[in-house]
């Protein structure tokens, strides 16, 4: 059950109890004592001469410095044994507890607990100390030689049960037992009292053999009472040097600040014999004001009230030390009281100068005493100390933060938080010392470089972070960033299976739409997954295997592909060629083709679309989407396009220049319409070699252009105000709508060959290609069919409506020097016979 008595309450029950037990050994002790002949009892003059020196013995206290308290010392001793040696037990008993409690009560003013521990433990003295001294006389001469024995003894006794009185009340106060208290007050307390004892004896002895000199005595005695005080004062000087030294040692190998703090606190509260001490540290950049409080072994911890700052201590803050002695011990004028403090000192605590805190105690532990000017001046010394300790101690714990601060960063990604390659490999291999299956999933993120393009940086940075917070909160496995928009999951104790359908979660969870700077940003990923255990491959070969995997699923557009074995041979063929293409376009050994497209109801040729081929040393034949998705990968994509559309419109315009007034179509990804720089570059080129706006047609995907189109939307509006034709190619293989592509400003529609090449045999593709050129038609749409491979399929789609077609059964792709010797060989394309294309409503401009 909970005790309901206050904290503070119950160290004064406790004395309490110590008080009542003394009282009742004394009446045990004194009884036998007080029985024997009443009539002894009645006050002598010797009783009268005696009673005032126990009161003097009383008032005329030396504090004895202990390690963490001081013992009281009085001159008890000597009225002691001249009492026993010339009064009844009786008197003696009376004498000794009437006299020392009316000089407790008169002149020290003691009052309440400590009135009744003192009374208690005197008259548990007076009894114990007739006891002893009339046990060991048993009867002898009270002047002898035997007198003296069981005196010494009887002072002995008597100072040993003292001192363990005090200790004990000093212990139950501070609810713990401290033995150098004890010891302290014994290596002090008990040469003191053998010499008053034999003072006294000398004095008792003077007194009955030779009365006259006596004053010679009383000069001895004034003599040893300075030589008494001189000790003390040197004892207390070599204790404080032993607590300070002791101070210094503990509190310099503290290196944490909350260890330290207690440790200054407790060593300052001893050191001054206070039972509080308190720091207060200011308010600063780095951390909050705090008060933390030592008192009885306890340290809290509480926010600086800032009406405290006014209290007692408020000059230390301005830079000077503030000294409280106790009300009425004439030391000086004290400060404001607060908080119930009867005595204290503070001194600033300083850093790079400045006032950063106070350091103070309160409460000297025994009332007799309070704080002086030596005190402050150890004290000062304290804060010092304190000052520099504290920041030592801040340096090592600033330290120690940053350095968990760069071993976290050393494993971390600063962007997502996330952990980086380094972490994530050592958690592969912590994972190959475990038998069970475990997966990695390596992504990327596709065409992130359009939107740091487009959007900024900014705007990149906050994608990767909602990808990398997509991937915590979707999976239970490890999720790291590897750097870029590559990411990496670890997935302890699944199988291949399961992990392809995490990996597949993980796709649809990414290919949502996110909301961005005010739109939904629709993103994708491409994701490789391999599987090991007790694996004898390395962690990055692993990594290795789901990059294999993670690129396959890009070329293929596949979104995710588990590793294959087969699948490794083309890393070596993608690196060979992101290597290669940079000097391909540096030394101009890509090649362009064109592919001529035709009127449907003439055959007359209107124009040429532009393709790009490369050659390679090694691979040979590159296909052209995998040029383009390298060009990605390496940032050149831009710089790729731009090439096109230059080489194309250069050979336009030769062909302009021998009469041959023809469209030019250059095919552009995602990342150019999405890139505002592209109407500057094709406004340029398009001025550079005089080619009218409307003779260039830019030629885009239905998958592509659907892809994002608020984003392609500005970029490409602002091509159709330059007068530059838009068509969309492909049409039929995505889930567009017409109705949809007519929000952008398109020109024409491109039928995918995969409908062209099968309407001899399929019916159905020829209704839906009927369907399409009918609605194309009717938003005002041209048509173009791709595909075109014999001389049947180019009567259908005539038949059909489309305006134009291109194909194989018109001509395969070649190379601009062969086009001129190409149109030679038609005597349609001859410019007087064909009939004008789009493009010659606008003239070429004369030289």
């Amino acid at each position: 059950m909970r005790s309901l008595v206050p904290r503070a309450a119950r160290p004064e029950r406790r004395v309490s109890q110590l008080s009542a037990l003394m009282a009742a050994v004394a009446c045990i002790l004194a009884a036998p004592q007080l029985a024997t002949d009443p009539q002894a009892a009645v006050p002598t003059l010797t009783w009268f001469v005696l009673l005032p020196l126990f009161a003097l013995a009383e008032v005329l206290v030396i504090h004895l410095p202990a390690e963490r308290s001081s013992h009281s010392h009085v001159l008890r001793e000597i009225p002691a044994v001249a009492g026993l040696a010339f009064l009844a037990p009786q008197q003696y008993l009376s004498a000794y507890v009437l006299g020392a409690g009316l000089a407790l009560v008169l002149w020290t003013r003691v009052r309440g607990l400590k009135l009744a521990f003192n009374l208690a433990m005197l008259s548990l003295e007076a009894a114990l100390g007739s006891l002893v001294f009339h046990a060991i006389l048993s009867g002898g001469d009270p002047y002898g030689p035997r007198a003296w024995l069981a005196a010494a003894v009887a002072v002995l006794v008597v100072d040993l049960i003292s001192a363990a009185a005090v200790t004990a009340a000093i212990s139950l106060t501070d609810s713990r037992f401290d033995p150098a208290v004890m010891r302290e007050a014994i290596r002090t307390g008990i040469p003191a009292a053998m010499v008053n004892t034999c003072v006294a004896l000398l004095l008792v002895t003077l007194v009955v053999a030779s009365p006259a000199a006596l004053p010679l005595l009383g000069v001895l005695a004034a003599l040893l009472v300075a030589g008494y005080r001189i000790h003390v004062r040197l004892a207390r000087g070599h204790t404080r040097l032993q607590l300070l030294y002791q101070f210094v040692g503990s509190t310099s190998h503290q290196a944490e600040v909350g260890t330290l703090v207690r440790s200054i606190l407790s060593e300052a509260a001893g050191l001054l014999h206070a039972t509080t001490a308190e720091l207060l540290v200011l308010a600063s950049d780095d951390e909050t004001g705090r008060r933390l409080t030592w008192r009885a072994g306890d340290l809290t911890d509480e926010p600086v009230d800032p009406a405290r700052l006014h209290a007692w201590w408020g000059a230390a803050l301005a830079g000077e030390p503030v000294l409280m002695p106790r009300e009425g011990s004439g030391r000086g004028t004290s400060a404001l009281r607060t908080d119930g403090v009867r005595d204290g000192i503070a001194v600033p605590l300083r850093s790079d100068g400045e006032v950063a805190g106070v350091l103070l105690v309160t409460d000297r532990t025994f009332e007799e005493e309070t704080f002086g000017p030596e005190d402050l001046r150890v004290f000062e010394t304290v804060g010092a100390h304190t000052a520099v300790a504290l920041d030592k101690a801040r340096m090592v714990d600033r330290l120690r933060r940053q350095a968990d601060e760069r071993a976290h960063e050393a494993m971390h990604d600063p962007l997502t938080g996330l952990p980086n390659r380094r972490a994530f490999q050592l958690a592969v291999r912590e994972a190959m010392r475990d038998e069970s299956s475990t997966a990695v999933l390596l992504l990327d993120l596709d065409d992130f470089k359009d939107v740091n393009d487009t959007l900024g940086h900014s705007a990149g940075d906050r994608l990767l972070t909602t990808t990398g917070r997509l991937l915590a909160e979707s999976t239970t496995g490890l999720v790291a960033r590897l750097g870029g928009d590559e990411f990496a999951v670890l997935m302890r104790d699944v199988d291949a299976a399961t992990a392809l359908v995490q990996a597949e979660r993980l796709h649809a969870v990414l290919s949502a739409p996110v909301p961005l700077l005010g739109v939904g940003l629709t993103t994708s990923a491409s994701i490789g997954v391999t599987t090991f255990h007790g694996t004898s491959l390395s962690a990055d070969e692993v990594l290795a295997q789901a990059d294999v995997a993670m690129y396959a699923a890009k070329s293929d557009r596949a979104g995710v592909r588990t590793y294959r074995a087969e699948d490794g041979h083309s890393t070596a063929r993608r690196l060979a060629l992101a290597a290669d293409l940079t000097v391909a376009l540096e030394e101009r050994t890509l090649d362009l083709y064109f592919q001529p497209q035709a009127d449907a109801r003439t055959g007359t040729v209107i124009g040429f679309e532009a393709l790009l081929r490369w050659n390679h040393p090694q691979f040979g034949f590159v296909p052209p989407p995998e040029i383009v998705a390298v060009a990605h990968r390496t940032g050149l994509i831009h710089e790729l396009t731009g090439w096109v559309l230059h080489e194309a419109l250069t050979a336009r315009a030769a062909w302009a220049a021998s009469g041959h007034r023809l469209d030019v179509s250059v095919n552009v990804t995602p990342a150019d319409v999405a890139d505002p720089r592209l109407v500057g570059r094709v406004a340029a080129e398009l001025d550079a070699t005089g080619t009218p706006p409307g003779s260039l047609v830019v030629e885009l995907t239905e998958s592509d252009a659907m892809r994002d189109p608020e984003r392609s939307l500005t970029v490409l509006t602002a091509l159709h105000g330059l007068g530059v034709r838009l068509s969309i190619d492909d049409f039929g293989t995505g889930h567009s709508s017409l109705a949809y592509l007519d929000r952008l400003p398109v020109h024409e529609v491109k039928i995918d060959r995969s409908f062209v090449v099968r309407l001899e045999q399929v019916s159905a593709d020829s209704t839906i290609v009927r369907a399409t050129i009918t609605l194309a038609h009717d938003l005002g749409l041209r048509i173009v069919a791709e595909g075109v491979e014999n001389d049947l399929t180019t009567k259908l789609v005539a038949e059909m409506g489309c305006d134009s077609y291109q194909g194989y059964g018109l001509a395969r792709p070649m190379p601009a020097a062969d086009v001129l010797g190409w149109l030679a060989l038609r005597r349609s394309a001859v410019p007087s016979a064909a009939p004008p294309s789009l493009g010659a409503l606008h003239p070429e401009p004369t030289a």
